[in-house]
């Protein structure tokens, strides 16, 4: 984190320092970017030419950021906001963009390189927008106090002529103002005037993997190196074996034998005493698979990715019995859940603040907001559906059915049910049970009736006889 005083006069060569300061990070954001490709140290890997040097690339790299974020945004994150407000519009703003994509996009890189960025706009129809800035040319400033709160931030990119580089553009951005800039080495010339905007915070975001700004695979690349350069040797050592060297002891061999034995690969007229071996290295390859798995399981472990083809995973295991496996992988994605969550809020306030100041929505207060993230994991639907009669006298109708895997929209769903039931023919035999009990209420009636009228009668001949 790049931070200066709060009060700090914004100067060509604080703009330039601070480019200086993320251009220190590009070399290692192009390491783990050649991880993620497979262009890892094993294919750069050099021999003398008459040595086998086949280079085994498995890209664990690869699969650890794609599971994380597959299991992190495989469902759409979903918005819910309390009672009595309305975020339709901007969720349409959202979706006219596919905000769904960007939001893995960004996820697949915050993985990779532990921290990644995104700049809101407005386009040329006034409507806001998001893209995702590359974190080798990008960078927000924060202030130095306890709540490190947002100076500004900085974005800049090459401008070439053909093939010849003519200048860096730099944008910067601030609560207020969005400013351009042409640099010519150290020297910013502005371009234009400054640019007023209405989302009413620095309209950048910066979305972070966990507080050490680390990649998910980065910590084990040590590991994915030794795992890649052993199974290159074992796959050298296999081509080693085919082409051993022929041993021959006690026998003269002639260049016609040589022609014969490169021809047919037989030897003849093997004297009595002679002999004939290949020189091979032995190979241990019951403790060479157990360093692979070994490494194989360091791998996952540092790394908190379960290994799905492992047989631990095989069978129709229950939804509990997959969660229990998968404890460390929830926990360190539950982690990486909060900074994404973080990131997706100050997406909606900046949002909400455009669309407040054009007056196209209602301030929604952010706190009112929550951003819903599913797992995608298998469900055994029918425990679940136990669950839920089970509940049924505790628990409201809509909580229970957004339970459900299958289930997208619980409350739509309980009002379509509940519109079902209003229009569905009623039962004539639920009127002729009604009638049945009204008339045996009047007879009831009828009875108490008249028994209160015979004891008022008796009362009043009491009455007269005396």
């Amino acid at each position: 984190m790049y931070t200066l005083p709060k009060d700090t006069k914004i100067t060509n060569q604080v703009l330039n320092d601070v480019i200086e300061y993320n251009e220190r990070y590009k070399d290692r954001y192009k390491m783990l970017e050649n991880y993620y490709l497979g262009k890892q140290a094993i294919m750069s890997r050099t021999k003398e030419d008459r040595l086998k040097n086949n280079k085994v690339m498995i890209n664990h790299a690869k699969y650890i950021s794609d599971t994380n974020v597959g299991y992190l945004l495989g469902n759409p994150v979903d918005y819910q906001v309390s009672e009595g407000y309305d975020i339709k519009t901007l969720l349409d703003a959202y979706k006219k963009q596919t905000i769904n994509d960007l939001d893995s996009e960004i996820a697949k890189d915050v993985s990779i390189f532990g921290l990644q960025y995104e700049y809101v706009y407005a386009n040329e129809q006034a409507e806001p927008k998001s893209c995702e800035i590359d974190n080798k040319n990008a960078i927000i400033v924060y202030d130095d106090t306890v709540e490190h709160n947002k100076l500004f931030g900085l974005i800049y990119r090459p401008i070439y002529k053909g093939e010849t580089f003519k200048y860096w553009e730099i944008i910067y951005c601030d609560n207020a103002v969005i400013r351009t800039y042409k640099s010519y080495s150290k020297s910013l010339n502005q371009v234009g005037k400054d640019q007023p905007h209405k989302f009413g915070k620095v309209p950048m975001i910066q979305y972070k993997n966990n507080p050490e700004l680390l990649g998910d695979f980065e910590p084990v690349i040590t590991l994915i190196d030794a795992y890649n350069l052993l199974q290159s040797d074992r796959v050298n050592d296999k081509e080693q074996l085919v082409d051993a060297i022929l041993c021959m002891y006690g026998m003269d061999f002639d260049d016609n034998q040589a022609e014969m034995l490169k021809d047919s690969r037989m030897l003849a007229n093997i004297p009595v005493d002679g002999r004939v071996e290949y020189l091979v290295k032995t190979l241990q390859e019951g403790d060479v698979d157990v360093l692979r798995q070994n490494l194989e399981n360091d791998i996952h472990k540092i790394s908190m990715v379960p290994n799905m083809s492992d047989e631990n995973f095989v069978g129709n295991s229950s939804g509990v019995a997959i969660r229990y496996k998968l404890l460390a992988f929830e926990q360190n994605v539950k982690n990486k859940e909060r900074y994404m969550e973080k990131g997706l809020m100050e997406r909606f306030e900046l949002y909400n603040n455009y669309l407040v100041a054009i007056s196209k929505m209602s301030e929604v207060p952010v706190e009112e907001v929550d951003a819903v993230f599913t797992r995608n994991l298998p469900s055994n639907d029918y425990e679940v559906s136990q669950m839920i009669n089970n509940l049924a006298d505790f628990v409201d109708s809509e909580t229970l059915i957004s339970q459900l895997s299958f289930i997208k929209d619980a409350s739509e769903i309980v009002e379509a049910k509940k519109k079902e039931d209003e229009t569905k023919p009623k039962d004539p035999y639920d009127d002729l049970f009604k009638d049945n009990q009204i008339g045996d209420a009047n007879l009831e009636t009828q009875e108490d009736t008249g028994n209160d009228s015979e004891d008022t009668k008796n009362t009043l001949d009491d009455t007269l006889n005396k």
